[in-house]
Parts: structure tokens; C-alpha cells; sequence
């Protein structure tokens, strides 16, 4: 049996098979998948269901899809934030109402960790905090999100389009993999990890403002 969380609680006796990235984020059928070492490299267009790898057996792996629901809910968030700013983009409207979209700051926060733990294998250093305690923070019954310090790595003026597209890179320090940056649908994340709970921030906020209106949409972490 593999099974990242082994070390959390006994495994059922079947093996199951965890997508790379979440398949929920992805309309199509098929993915044009570029530079992914578990696939040797270089472009290839696959099929959604063959990007997986057996890492969880199916009992854990069952208790992680309301993880894979609110990631899902952030990258939907961001696409009404896109349509939402086409429909004002001409109005002569000298201010709008805001629109807001929640997602779940701690349910995001695991499946950020459960994403890492499926592919910290792939990065070029070792996983600076011991993947059994990640794994053990992802079903953990405490609220996790001081161990894990999530921002928004980009510019203000930074021009990006929101497509279903995710991208992952691995933070590094001292050649240690310290946390991983998650790019979703134009939107870049970084998240940090810690094996104690350090990070004491104020809950992260994406503002979409129109160049005339000021703030038009805004997604909560809540």
C-alpha cells in the first residue's frame, strides 16, 4: 500500500489513485500538461484521468475531495470575479457595489498541503518540514492555517487571464523545499509551511478593481 498518510491513521486495504492536481479545476476531457517530471519532461497532451499516481489509499483518499471542493470554489470565484468585470468594464457607473466571494481559508490551506505531499517527490530538494507532520496537519481536527502562511505573489499592476490553468513551483531556502507557489487560473499563491503555529495573519483578500470604479469584486479567505 502507498499512502502519504499512513502515519496519521491504519489505511484500508485498497489502493487508490490521487489526481496530480485536482481534477475538478479542469472543464476538458484532455490537458496539455508542460514540463512534468512524472512525465519526463517536455509538452504532452493527456487524458484527465491518467494524471493521477497511487500515493493514498481509499479510505484517506475519500476524506480529502471537500479539500479538491474548495479549491474548486476558489478558481469558480475567480471566474465570476472575470465575468463580473466584463459586464462593468463600458458602465458609466462612477461607483459599484462590491461583489464578495468566501472560501474557506483552512480548507484551502489542506488541500495546498495535499497537493505538495503529492508531488514534493518531484522537487529538486527535500521537504524542509517531515512529510508525515504535513500529512498529519492535513487531517488534523485543529484549525491548521498558522502553519501555513499563504500570500499573494504578485505585482498590483500585474496583468493576468483568468484560464484554467495551474502551475506549481517549489519554494526553496538553503536547499530545502520550505513551501511551494501555486499559480491558479492567473492568480499566484505562495505558501509556507511551518511545523508549529507561527503565522498569525490577517485573512487574505483578492481585490479586482475597475480603472475607474475602484473595487469591483473581492475573494475572502475566511
Amino acid at each position: 500500500m502507498k499512502c502519504w498518510a499512513k502515519s496519521v491513521s491504519e489505511c484500508s486495504s485498497t489502493q487508490s489513485r490521487e489526481h496530480y492536481i485536482s481534477k475538478g479545476l479542469f472543464s476538458d476531457k484532455t490537458l496539455f500538461v508542460d514540463n512534468a517530471p512524472f512525465l519526463g519532461g517536455g509538452s504532452k497532451e493527456i487524458a484527465k484521468a491518467s494524471l493521477t499516481k497511487k500515493c493514498l489509499c481509499k479510505k484517506h483518499n475519500e476524506q480529502l475531495s471537500i479539500y479538491d471542493d474548495e479549491a474548486i470554489r476558489f478558481g469558480d470565484a475567480l471566474k465570476y470575479c472575470l465575468e463580473l468585470s466584463a459586464k462593468r468594464r463600458n458602465s458609466t457607473a462612477k461607483k459599484f457595489s462590491p461583489h464578495r466571494k468566501n472560501v474557506d481559508a483552512d480548507r484551502f490551506s489542506r488541500w495546498f498541503l495535499k497537493t505538495y505531499l503529492g508531488l514534493f517527490e518531484f522537487f529538486k530538494y527535500p521537504s524542509a518540514i517531515a512529510p508525515e507532520t504535513l500529512a498529519a496537519l492535513v487531517f488534523s481536527e485543529s484549525a491548521i492555517t498558522e502553519f501555513l502562511k499563504l500570500e499573494v505573489s504578485m505585482a498590483v499592476s500585474e496583468e493576468f487571464q483568468i484560464v484554467e490553468v495551474v502551475s506549481i513551483a517549489p519554494l526553496e531556502k538553503d536547499e530545502k523545499t520550505i513551501g511551494m507557489q501555486v499559480q491558479l487560473y492567473g492568480v499566484r499563491l505562495n505558501g509556507f509551511f511551518s511545523d508549529k503555529p507561527e503565522y498569525s495573519q490577517k485573512p487574505l483578500k483578492i481585490r479586482f478593481n475597475e480603472y475607474k470604479q475602484g473595487k469591483s469584486c473581492e475573494i475572502r479567505f475566511r
